[in-house]
């Protein structure tokens, strides 16, 4: 049956008429540094990286967007955050870049020289065979994290210290074989709450992916174990067996097995899922074309909790004019306890950005997205949320560079439901100047305007930061000015929170950063430090 879906969706993948191949880089990088306007990240090679490339982190539900690049130097590249995001330093983040030209796509870890390709041609060897395991080469990395969180305050209110350990690793080709595995695994714990970790060993230990993996041949592949799927980033991680097959221009897969469970994140056999999914590749007149199709059902004690497709679209219309667009389609309902199979618009998600010039750029986004429903874990709720309204949004960014070391931005932001008192409107803007005279730093002036149904904010921010010690050190200082006036209380809150960050990158591996965070009120006050240290390999 999954076969025949599988050969049914890349017959309509083929009448779509996408011609051409093209491939895409994928840089490895860590988080080097966060304020709160700007994540910094560095790469192995900056060579391929523009102006608007968007950049990952893999989470638990697969991979998410956490700030466009704005700036960018040889070794570095940062960015504004988007809304909600949350990262730390030595977090490992993804970057996806089309390649100009016809190549197989080139994997560039972090911290580990590139290597050349090795292309297969049919007249390179009799022995097809021995050509692919002459590829074989083993490759592992990976870094091991210590963190530490301490919050403090005269409250009253019990002053708490979190710490976090976690380990990622990937081993390519084990031994120079067709073996490779992965994992991405982190405990966390209170002080003086050890209790609770011994009652639940899985509240503080996280396995994000834990999975062994073998080629078969050199374009197909079997995983077993918990792994999260990048052609099925919006699925999370899946506990079971994992295949896929490059077929010319396409590329299948099909998953088995269970998803986490839902309250700790460990291992339930009860919640059985599958599916699967096609994607085509190709290079259009003006740069890549990229397609998805992906088919899922998600059961709970054999009862069906979620079914439903997913559809991304990634596109160059035209020169500098970029397209990326999502769809997510539920196919499963249950009203007043019958159920039935009615289509259901889930989230829709359009993006359009143009470059004109290479010192100007324009992004406009629109998005709706309803409750995603679970109807047997959530049963008793199910009912409720089917009533819940779309939630709608719209973004506009524009980024401008008039001279080399000046960049400015401006981000306006709509979003709303048709239940809500008032709609949630967000204006911010920014102006970064870099290597100023005399001190050789880089400055950021911000200001945000936040309005809501219950509130009105402003936000205003001064960032300084600055490298040390030929980029050995990086030191950074932050001012910011919170003042909320909210719609149903007489009171407002008016925050001063000052910030100091450092790094030092003791070697090639090694890392330590601190950061240092007062929250000022009229009579209230709070820090934050977190300390961390890295070691990669």
């Amino acid at each position: 049956m999954v076969k025949i879906v599988i050969i049914s969706l890349i017959s309509l993948f083929a009448a779509g008429g996408l011609i051409g191949q093209n491939a895409r880089v994928i840089l490895n990088g860590r988080v080097s540094y966060v304020t709160a306007q700007n994540i910094y990240v560095k790469f192995a090679s900056n060579e391929m990286i523009r102006e608007g490339d968007t950049v990952f982190v893999q989470g638990t539900k697969g991979l998410t967007p956490i700030f466009f690049i704005e700036n960018y130097s040889s070794i570095s590249a940062a960015g504004k955050p988007f809304p909600g995001t949350v990262v730390k330093v030595d977090d490992p983040v993804i970057l996806r870049v089309g390649a100009k030209e016809e190549t197989k796509v080139i994997v560039i870890p972090d911290s580990v020289p590139v290597k050349p390709s090795l292309e297969l041609t049919k007249t390179e060897s009799k022995h097809p065979v021995d050509s692919i395991r002459a590829t074989w080469k083993q490759d592992i990395r990976g870094s091991l994290t210590l963190a530490s969180y301490t919050n403090l305050s005269n409250t009253g209110a019990n002053n708490s210290e979190r710490m976090r350990y976690s380990l990622s690793m990937r081993a390519d080709h084990l031994a120079d074989t067709r073996f490779s595995a992965e994992s991405y695994i982190s405990f966390s714990h209170k002080a003086g709450e050890w209790a609770e970790v011994k009652d639940n060993v899985f509240s503080a230990l996280k396995v994000y992916s834990l999975a062994i993996g073998s080629d078969f041949g050199d374009h197909s592949s079997v995983w077993l174990g918990r792994k999260i799927n990048n052609n099925l980033s919006n699925i999370g991680a899946v506990d079971g067996i994992q295949a896929e097959t490059r077929m010319g221009r396409f590329k299948t897969g099909v998953v088995v097995g269970t998803r986490p469970d839902f309250q700790d994140y460990g291992f339930n056999l009860k919640l059985l899922e599958y599916g699967g999914f096609v994607a085509h590749e190709s290079l259009g007149k003006y740069g890549k074309i990229q397609s998805s199709l992906a088919f899922f059902e998600q059961r709970n004690t054999g009862f069906t909790d979620r079914r439903f497709v997913y559809f991304q679209h990634d596109n160059s219309l035209a020169k500098n004019l970029y397209l990326f667009t999502s769809c997510e389609l539920d196919l499963y309902r249950v009203e007043e306890g019958v159920a039935m199979n009615k289509p259901s618009l889930t989230g829709l998600y359009v993006s359009l950005r143009y470059r004109p010039f290479r010192t100007f750029s324009v992004f406009a986004s629109y998005d709706a997205r309803k409750n995603v429903i679970y109807y047997e874990t959530f049963k008793s709720y199910a009912d409720q949320l089917l009533d819940e309204a779309t939630r709608q949004g719209l973004q506009l960014k524009l980024n401008y560079r008039p001279w080399t070391k000046v960049t400015m931005g401006l981000t306006g932001s709509y979003r709303y439901r048709t239940d809500d008192i008032s709609p949630n409107k967000n204006l911010n803007g920014f102006i970064s100047i870099t290597q100023l005279p005399w001190i050789n730093a880089t400055a950021t002036l911000s200001a945000n305007l936040l309005q809501t149904s219950y509130l009105d904010g402003r936000i205003y921010g001064l960032n300084v930061t600055r490298d040390f010690l030929k980029g050995k050190m990086y030191g950074g200082f932050s001012y910011r000015i919170i003042d909320y006036r909210f719609a149903n209380s007489s009171s407002n809150l008016l925050q001063n929170v000052a910030q100091i960050d450092l790094s030092w990158r003791i070697n090639k591996k090694t890392s330590l950063s601190v950061n240092y965070e007062i929250t000022l009120e009229s009579v209230r006050n709070y820090h934050r430090i977190y300390f961390s240290f890295a070691q990669r390999f």
